[in-house]
């Protein structure tokens, strides 16, 4: 018979794991950054670090790349290379899932989708030996690769190669970003193994998002991946996981995480979490918001809010506006009233918020 838990435990176990119990560790030593930490928008991993650490957050040695779901994430430099391994398409059906967008020109073109990536990887590898800007590095690009994955955009007034195969590439091709010069620009990684022959540990890949993101079923690492459940269930752990039951629905752990599990700690009073927090990378919105009625208002099409959390529940969301200069104002939007005590957690962590984003004076507004 498998271990049951409800929903409140499954989240209070990742709000422990995710290190959202802020203590003085470095950014560099914080467990999560196993996981990556997703920069969307651009910042959004910098305030993630800092709910997380009152050690100095600038302090770090992350590098960022795009990586899952081709967006930018925060990881260590030394694991890009594994990464690019364990991202690189299993089969043909888990790299047209990878390419969505471009899957009628593959058909028509007779290029499959693995070697769309791998034509664009091996231009990437020829063409950025240096710092490049994404611009410049991408009408070079577009120059080598075949012309089917070249298409007119009307954004840039010219022809270059589309988009998201352009970012899924760019790891394997053994780039990374450097978002801190204007404009962004793509740099060589050091020693870079080449591009990867074939898929290779994505078993481990799960094991941490299920170490992080636990429990969680094969559908839910599925969307985390773009694939498909074939394809994970192809890739899924040999060994190490156990399964449990979640308010009647199967999902797995790893063994050594049980404990913890069973008996999390009593999660914080509130927090503020910012657009991508490792706690919302759940793809399974029920499970972070079990009421439908307010998944359009937390995740929209454009513009995702932040979320807030009370006693482990994501019960709001926040957006954050200037209010004038050294001034920032902090709006939450709450799913159920805010108690004065919960209240007074959210005002320490708006000011959290205000500070590490260089504001002198931070208001928060609860309706």
């Amino acid at each position: 018979m498998s271990t049951t838990v409800d929903r409140a435990r499954v989240l209070a176990y990742r709000i422990a794991r995710q290190g959202l119990h802020r203590a003085a560790t470095t950014v560099d030593e914080l467990d999560v950054v196993a996981l990556g930490v997703q920069d969307t928008p651009p910042g959004s991993a910098r305030l993630a670090l800092g709910v997380r650490t009152e050690a100095d957050v600038d302090d770090h040695s992350l590098v960022r790349a795009w990586t899952l779901r081709a967006s930018p994430f925060l990881h260590r430099a030394g694991d890009l290379p594994k990464l690019a391994a364990a991202l690189w398409p299993h089969s043909e059906r888990d790299a047209l899932g990878k390419v969505a967008w471009q899957r009628s020109v593959m058909r028509k073109s007779g290029i499959t989708a693995t070697q769309a990536i791998r034509y664009t990887a091996e231009a990437m590898r020829e063409c950025v030996t240096s710092p490049t800007v994404k611009g410049v590095a991408s009408t070079a690009v577009s120059k080598l690769v075949p012309k089917a994955l070249v298409s007119y955009c009307r954004g840039c007034q010219a022809e270059h190669v589309f988009e998201s195969l352009f970012r899924l590439a760019a790891l394997p091709g053994g780039l990374r970003l450097d978002l801190d010069q204007s404009p962004p620009l793509l740099v060589p990684i050091e020693d870079w193994p080449g591009i990867p022959v074939e898929q290779s540990g994505a078993d481990e890949l799960i094991t941490r998002y299920l170490t992080f993101v636990g429990p969680a079923s094969t559908a839910d690492v599925a969307a985390w991946l773009t694939t498909t459940q074939a394809e994970v269930k192809a890739m899924w752990p040999a060994d190490g996981l156990v399964e449990v039951d979640v308010d009647g629905r199967a999902a797995w752990i790893p063994e050594s995480e049980v404990d913890l599990l069973l008996d999390p700690p009593e999660p914080p009073r509130a927090l503020l979490l910012p657009t991508s927090d490792p706690f919302m990378q759940d793809r399974n919105k029920l499970m972070l918001v079990p009421d439908k009625a307010h998944h359009k208002a937390m995740w929209p099409v454009i513009g995702q809010p932040g979320a807030v959390v009370v006693d482990g529940d994501v019960a709001g969301l926040w957006r954050a506006k200037a209010s004038g200069r050294g001034k920032l104002e902090i709006r939450i939007t709450a799913f159920t009233p805010v108690e004065p005590d919960a209240r007074e957690a959210l005002e320490d962590q708006a000011r959290l918020i205000g500070a590490l984003r260089g504001i002198a004076e931070t208001r928060l507004i609860v309706p």
